[in-house]
């Protein structure tokens, strides 16, 4: 009977619960200068203890707000942190000192027309000086995440309890006032922890947050409350290590309390798109503030007492939603008169930057994405598609003579894992703004996109074979794509494809040359890989069928500083892949005819040549044989209904572990004239494989859009070899 290692719910990702706390962060930030710089400066003359209750509500905030607001950012730089210094320091570090100077300027100079508005601003040379370097001003959050993320970068060799002992002791510290900190600077020395621990502590953050239970919100909520209530009655404020304390549980609060919001539609959503938007709210707000303060401060006062009493409670809140709107509205029309270079970095030739910070290369030279890469891939589509679960089946294990663990992305959103690289990539020219996308495919492809692009509101043409498969004809027509129909080659789809990008001025999203789908591919293994780990039984090897490679390629580079051996399967006649390693460039051929339509290019695509080429360790070939012997093991012994291509990988994973000269090798069809008998044969790599060589065998299950007619035909024939599972299987 099939079990399942993978049993765990879906957990959030970014849209679901880190982006609506940074939202909830933001509005919280944006409040408490209303409140203690505006509010609170005027003159109510009421009976009322209104404006001491909403001081003291910001004051049991302070714990949780920038605090909170760290620990995201850790999270969101957490894989950051391992890339070389010329990759990861201009987006970190240059970015957000040039940020700081450029807005530090524009404050200073806005700021000087309300002199009366109570805040820091430099009023000489030497002050200006002293805030661009060791005096940080309110932009100071910009400020520590430069020097925070440097800090993480030169220490992540050390070990994290270290790092996080070290930084808690001067966040202690500095809670006690003993430390010299003119300015925001104590503020600096405090919250280091908190980006160490978001990028340390990510994964039990995320699990924290996927266990986020109706119960666990009461508790956290009520320990917060109790640690503020005893921090206050014992005056115990200015005391080693209460402060980093009360913080640290006010924190779990907010990941609690965000992973539950996000579960509401409505407040979750806006909240999370409020997330999303927090650079310019957090520059713009201040200046914007001083104004209204200008403005609102005197006319407030002199209203009428009824109307004061009518106003003092609300208003906070209704002076942080016009903030808010203002900021936004501000930074929309900055941008639309061009003024992108304050919020951004000016861009470098050559390349479109995304409003999620990412790079996209305008050439049609595909930029080599890493494992850095796959694994931020993995945590910007977590909670976005579907975390298929990992099976595994003792009729299977024993035919193969090892632990065969199947990754089921057959169950995926789209029927394949085509849809984890199709809604990055769509994801990301969506945040870019574009209105629509263009993709080609054989068919499981153009689904992924045409869904992704409805997910995002985008519009999608597809160009699909005319022999097709029906079935994703279907899907794709049912995602809302325009579905063209053109030619039966990869070639003559490409061409009616970009003639098409180029008519509509949308971009095209390939199948498999594209760093994103590469990426979002790669996921797959990656989930498959720590599964493996999680439960105890590592992986030896992955194998991953080959169409393009892009699947293949996002494996490798999942496996990458791992253990793990990655090979390619390729039904014979289509062996682009094995025919490119061994010419050691990307060698077409004429694809032969197969049942897994979804592995037969003419040419494995040059991004993920150029990844594979020196990663996987070979090319398993199977024939239609094969992968209808595969087929129907996983249908009858798994209960799984997987396409061909998907089957492909099982096939490969059987005659890698069992080897060509095995007299019981499973899956061996008779040998044909000319030597096309379907046997094992490795390319790329030089040591072969071994029966019994690998002891656990991981294989990407990519897809299960078949037809119903084919599933007849290919569930009538034998399974291999039933005696040797007899009593096994359930």
């Amino acid at each position: 009977m099939p079990t399942r290692t993978d049993q765990a719910a879906t957990p959030a990702g970014r849209v679901v619960w880190a982006d609506v706390a940074k939202g909830a962060c933001i509005i919280l930030v944006v409040l408490w200068h209303v409140i203690v710089k505006h509010y609170l400066r005027i003159d109510w003359r009421i009976d009322l203890p209104v404006p001491g209750a909403w001081g003291l509500l910001g004051e049991q905030l302070l714990p949780l707000r920038m605090p909170l607001f760290f620990t995201l950012s850790g999270i969101f730089a957490a894989n950051a942190v391992a890339r070389p210094w010329r990759v990861a320091g201009r987006p970190r570090i240059a970015r957000n000192l040039y940020l700081y100077a450029t807005w530090l300027l524009v404050h200073t100079a806005l700021l000087a027309l309300a002199p009366g508005f109570p805040t820091d601003r430099a009023t000489s040379l030497g002050g200006l000086l002293a805030q661009l370097t060791v005096t940080p001003s309110n932009l100071w959050y910009l400020y520590a995440l430069a020097l925070y993320f440097a800090l993480a970068r030169a220490l992540r060799r050390v070990h994290p309890a270290v790092l996080l002992a070290a930084s808690g002791a001067l966040s202690a510290v500095a809670a006690t006032g003993l430390l010299d900190s003119p300015g925001n600077r104590g503020q600096v020395y405090q919250n280091l922890v908190f980006f160490l621990a978001g990028v340390h502590l990510r994964p039990y953050l995320q699990r924290w947050a996927a266990g986020a239970t109706r119960r666990r919100l009461v508790a956290s909520g009520a320990a917060y409350a109790v640690a503020l209530a005893a921090m206050a009655l014992a005056g115990a404020e200015s005391r080693p290590g209460v402060w980093l304390l009360v913080s640290v549980v006010a924190v779990a609060f907010g990941v609690t309390a965000a992973a539950r919001v996000a579960r509401l539609r409505v407040v979750g959503g806006a909240l999370a798109r409020l997330g999303r938007r927090t650079l310019p709210i957090y520059v713009i707000h201040m200046p914007v503030l001083a104004l209204l303060h200008r403005l609102l401060a005197g006319p407030v006062a002199d209203l009428n007492r009824p109307a004061r009493v009518l106003l003092v409670a609300g208003y906070p809140v209704l002076l942080t939603a016009l903030v808010l709107a203002l900021s936004l509205a501000v930074h929309r029309g900055l941008t639309a008169a061009g003024a992108h270079w304050l919020f951004d970095l000016p861009r470098r030739a050559g390349t479109d930057h995304n409003r999620e910070g990412e790079t996209m290369s305008r050439s049609h030279a595909p930029a080599l994405p890493d494992r850095a890469r796959v694994e931020e891939a993995a945590w910007w589509l977590s909670g976005r598609v579907v975390r298929t679960p990992v099976l595994n089946c003792p009729a299977i294990d024993r035919l193969a003579g090892a632990r065969i663990l199947l990754k089921a992305e057959n169950l995926q959103t789209g029927g394949s894992y085509k849809m984890r690289g199709a809604m990055l990539a769509v994801g990301r020219l969506a945040a870019a703004g574009h209105t629509g996308v263009v993709a080609q495919s054989t068919g499981n492809h153009a689904v992924a996109v045409a869904l992704a692009a409805r997910r995002h509101g985008l519009a999608a043409t597809v160009v699909l074979p005319v022999d097709a498969a029906p079935v994703k004809v279907a899907r794709a027509r049912a995602a809302g794509a325009r579905v063209v129909l053109a030619g039966t080659t990869v070639e003559e789809r490409l061409a009616a494809a970009r003639q098409l990008a180029a008519a509509d001025g949308h971009p095209l999203v390939d199948a498999y040359d594209h760093p994103d789908v590469v990426a979002g591919q790669g996921s797959a293994s990656l989930e498959l890989i720590e599964e493996a780990e999680r439960a105890g039984t590592p992986l030896d090897a992955l194998v991953v069928p080959v169409g393009g490679g892009g699947g293949v390629a996002g494996a490798c580079l999942a496996a990458a500083g791992t253990p793990v051996a990655v090979y390619g399967v390729e039904p014979v006649g289509c062996d682009s892949l094995a025919r490119s390693l061994a010419a050691g460039r990307p060698t077409p051929v004429v694809p032969a005819h197969t049942i897994a339509d979804g592995l037969r290019p003419g040419c494995v695509g040059d991004l993920p040549f150029a990844v594979a080429r020196d990663a996987v360790r070979g090319v398993v070939r199977v024939d239609d044989d094969a992968i209808a012997e595969a087929f129907r093991l996983l249908l009858l012994e798994l209960k799984v209904l997987v396409e061909p291509s998907g089957a492909a990988g099982l096939a490969g994973a059987l005659r890698l572990v069992t080897g060509s000269d095995d007299p019981d090798g499973a899956l061996r069809p008779p040998a044909r004239p000319g030597g096309s008998d379907g046997a094992l044969r490795v390319a790329g790599g030089s040591d072969g494989a071994a029966p019994g060589r690998y002891r656990t065998v991981g294989v990407v299950l990519t897809g299960g859009n078949v037809e119903a007619d084919l599933v007849a035909r290919l569930a009538t024939g034998p399974v291999a070899d039933r005696a040797r599972m007899e009593g096994v299987a359930a």
